[in-house]
């Protein structure tokens, strides 16, 4: 009780003792705005101590953080004489009031900029970061720092975003080293490297287009130490017992010509220094960009996925290689690859009890999975840019992808045991070309034509086989092949002028999606011969659309006040041919699909936007086969195909508050999507096997959600605050078994709260809070409903400049109803030579030595209670070289 109350007492004092200097700033007609107001210590008057900015008044307030006799205030503006006063006695009292009035330059200057040791600084839309100032002394690469930056944020699947947004490019000293997989860049590359991290706004990687386009894109640059020639790099070991290994090199060249990055790692430890992901259902940021180009695979190929963080229950052996090299053969030409070689071995037992409430039919199942997954993957990109002049490029970008994935599980479904394998490939290659003529300073031409194909193969063995309605008994084997094979093909052209005031875009186009989907279930009877099933197991069919598109595009900016709109009219032509059931399916459909945005600034940090848009969606090809296809021990998959549209509305409203120089921001969102149709599922649910078939209905769906993010540092506890927290509401339909389609609300509420605190002492520490609930209501009425809780508190302790000591205890509830908490405690210990050449490091992790973990899911007509195995205790040595 003491604590609270002394905290209390001391921010009175505080706020009693503070001294406050305020004023207006005009003309000699009006209050200026926006103007920098500077305060310098009489003892330092070359650096600044604090500033300030003043409103749409005039008015200005800055309170200081130390009490002062006297001091330096200073008023800089572009368009006004500067001014500089000095204040003494400021001891005498608490309020100085100073006014200023302002004379108008007589000459022209060039941009006045203000060097500062500032930890932010911004210079029109580039925000460059400070690293020292944020760091604590236990980050090993960029991905360690960019997750402590404000304004910045790494998702899981490493995809990183600056003011909100998703970046489009990963540089290093302004060369686009990796392109899609910048993940290789920020998950390697040390951070010792790094002399300054650059955020980029209005960012365009098409340099011919820069100041043309109206998108909003975003970057990170990352300014690299040293000369301009260097070689460099770093190498670690680590073992530890239980026979656990942490090994990788790494290298960093960077010249006038050249830029490379390469690594060679091994580990068992749960790490994935890779741009991919083959553990859990996420795309990585590759995935995601490349995602409508993918051919599917529809069998199911493991449960890697938990909540914990990888190095809790990753049970790998993975190693990756890579090459990335940029060389610029003279001042015109650029050519960059990447190669890639990726290896793991994933373990897992998974155990699982389903409790299914459906109208008067209650059941228990069970199962449990051990569970093997092999994946390998080949990966090359090419790109060449020639910037033939000053106002042509041409630019090639190539992709070729493939991968093998080997899983085999034994499984027990309730009382039946069985063994799965599967076996998987998928090749993609994609070319682009990109031709770009600026035609004058207002006007660019830009043509680019894209063809890609796609195959995943897939072929399963289930032994014994279950057939999906269990009165059918069980065979000795089942055997399921999947082929899904898709070509995409589309040449493009965007005209864009601009003035003043408003841009201008024209756009044209064709495009086509050639999928051909085969599948067949097949049984092996007591005698060994195969017995294939009838048209309701198998697919052989092809689905085509052809677009032809026209597009329009219009900005306008009128000081404070923005708005842009688009309208693009295209007319699709399907065709789906079902050979094995000789159905054809022909669709023509002509779409106008409008955006609209409105944008008002209100001054340097605060902006407010609203964004409104219309489209049909084009069916995916998931949805779009008829016959059975088994995905799992116990699951099959099947559709009613239908080749209408999904016609989607979406509603968005943004507030933006980002104050770098106060280290504060403010972000709150809301957004809704109604779709006039959608598809929906037929649930066929038994003790022993699930049938879920997709089917379109002329009854739409409802979306609703709220997402505020916000970041505050309290300057007198040296501390830093991020929040984030969402709201949302999910209005869909179902059948289950026999019932009838009933109206399905998911509202789902998260609150995550992190505080890090930056001492210059020996002592710092970090907590973050993250808390869930999930409500399931069934025509109104509350079904089932559950809420989580984690909480992770850090400790770093500086014994020495080159010692420190971190510890991380995690604590974590799966659900708040059940007493089945859990504990997890890691430490590391580092020591780092004087030259910063070697260092040494004991890391100790899942001290409390948790065997499982347990999750709680749920629906609107089951509850599931998961488990699975983790890491095993461990304690690990490391040596690290830098080089």
């Amino acid at each position: 009780m003491f604590k609270p109350f002394l905290i209390i007492i001391l921010l009175c004092i505080y706020s009693v003792n503070a001294q406050t200097i305020q004023g207006t700033i005009s003309d000699e007609k009006e209050a200026v705005p926006f103007v920098s107001v500077l305060l310098k210590k009489t003892a330092r008057p070359d650096l600044i101590c604090q500033f300030a900015t003043t409103n749409e008044k005039g008015f200005y307030e800055i309170k200081l953080n130390s009490p002062l006799d006297s001091v330096y205030i200073e008023v800089s503006s572009v368009s006004f004489e500067p001014q500089r006063i000095l204040l003494t006695a400021l001891q005498k009292r608490k309020l100085h009031e100073v006014n200023f009035k302002l004379q108008q330059r007589t000459t022209e200057l060039q941009e006045i900029v203000v060097e500062s040791k500032q930890p932010i600084r911004t210079k029109n839309d580039t925000t460059t970061y400070d690293p020292e100032a944020f760091k604590d002394g236990t980050e090993r690469v960029i991905e360690d720092l960019i997750k402590k930056l404000p304004g910045m944020s790494v998702a899981d699947n490493g995809e990183i975003k600056f003011q909100g947004k998703s970046i489009k490019k990963f540089l290093l000293d302004g060369d686009d080293l990796f392109d899609s997989q910048y993940v290789i860049g920020s998950k390697n590359i040390n951070v010792d490297m790094v002399d300054k991290v650059q955020g980029l706004e209005n960012f365009n990687e098409n340099k011919l287009l820069k100041g043309l386009t109206a998108g909003d894109d975003v970057a990170l640059n990352i300014v690299l130490k040293k000369g301009k020639t260097d070689f460099s790099g770093n190498a670690k070991l680590s073992y530890g017992i239980e026979e656990k290994y942490d090994i990788a090199a790494t290298t960093l060249l960077v010249s006038k010509k050249l830029k490379g990055f390469g690594i060679v790692s091994y580990n068992n430890i749960g790490d994935n220094p890779s741009p991919y992901d083959f553990d859990s259902s996420t795309l990585s940021v590759d995935q995601m960009r490349d995602e409508k180009l993918l051919a599917p695979q529809i069998i199911s190929q493991g449960n890697f996925s938990s909540s914990l963080e990888n190095k809790f229950h990753l049970l790998n052996s993975n190693s990756y290689t890579t090459g990335n090299l940029l060389y610029k053969i003279n001042p015109k030409i650029t050519s960059k690859i990447n190669l890639g070689i990726y290896d793991d071995r994933f373990k897992r037992t998974n155990t699982s009890e389903s409790q299914y409430e459906i109208e008067n039919e209650n059941f228990t199942t069970s199962e449990t999975e051990n569970l093997i997954k092999k994946p390998r993957l080949y990966n090359a990109n090419l790109q060449f840019l020639n910037n033939a002049s000053e106002s042509l490029s041409l630019e090639y970008l190539g992709k070729i992808n493939y991968e093998e994935i080997d899983y085999e599980s034994n499984s027990r479904n309730n009382q039946l045991s069985q063994n799965n394998k599967v076996m998987s490939t998928n090749f993609f290659t994609k070319q682009n070309l990109n031709l770009t003529k600026r035609i004058s300073e207002n006007s660019a031409l830009l043509a680019t034509a894209l063809y890609s194909k796609s195959k995943a193969p897939q072929d399963y063995k289930l032994s014994p086989g279950l057939l999906p309605y269990e009165d059918n008994g069980i065979s000795i084997q089942n055997n399921q092949n999947s082929r899904f094979e898709k070509q995409n093909t589309s040449i493009n052209a965007e005209y864009f002028i601009k003035n003043e005031t408003s841009k201008l875009k024209f756009s044209g186009g064709y495009s086509s999606v050639r999928n051909n989907f085969n599948s067949q279930l097949s049984s092996v009877n007591e005698n060994g011969s195969e017995i294939l099933f009838g048209s309701d197991f198998y697919n052989n069919s092809d689905y085509n659309f052809k677009m032809p598109y026209f597009g329009t595009g219009f900005a306008y900016f009128k000081n404070k006040f923005s708005f842009s709109a688009s309208l693009t009219a295209q007319h699709y032509s399907f065709d789906l041919e079902e050979k094995n059931k000789n159905t054809h399916l022909k669709e023509t459909n002509f779409i106008l699909a409008p955006i609209v945005k409105f944008q008002y600034k209100f001054n340097r940090t605060t902006t407010a936007t609203a964004n409104y848009s219309y489209n049909e969606v084009i069916p995916n090809e998931r949805n779009l086969f008829s016959g059975i296809v088994m995905t799992g021990y116990r699951n099959f998959l099947n559709n009613i195909p239908d080749l209408r549209f999904l016609e989607t509305h979406t509603y968005t409203l943004n507030f933006n508050y980002n104050n770098l120089f106060d280290l504060e921001s403010l972000q709150i969102s809301a957004k809704h999507n109604y779709r006039k149709n959608n598809y929906f599922s037929r649930n066929e649910i038994s003790q022993n096997t699930s049938v879920f078939t997709q089917f379109l209905l002329d009854t739409g769906n409802k979306d609703y959600s709220l997402n505020l993010n916000g970041e505050k540092f309290i300057h007198f506890l040296r501390t830093n605050l991020q929040l984030h927290s969402s709201y949302s509401i999910s209005q869909s339909k179902n059948m289950v078994n026999d019932l009838q389609l009933r109206n399905i609300e998911n509202r789902s509420f998260l609150l995550n709260t992190t505080a890090r605190t930056g001492f210059k002492g020996k002592l710092n520490f970090e907590n973050k809070i993250t808390y869930a609930n999930t409500i399931f209501l069934l025509e109104n009425q509350k079904q089932n409903n559950f809420s989580t809780l984690t909480n992770s508190f850090k400790t770093i302790y500086k014994i020495k400049e080159n010692i420190k000591a971190n510890t991380t205890l995690n604590f974590i509830s799966p659900d708040l109803s059940m007493n089945n908490n859990y504990w997890f405690l890691d430490t590391e210990l580092r020591f780092t030579s004087k030259n910063k050449k070697f260092d040494y490091s004991i890391i100790g992790r899942n001290l409390t030595n948790n065997k499982t973990f347990e999750t709680i899911s749920i629906t609107d007509f089951s509850k599931t209670v998961s488990s699975h195995n983790l890491i095993d205790r461990f304690v690990m040595a490391s040596f690290g070289f830098n080089f």
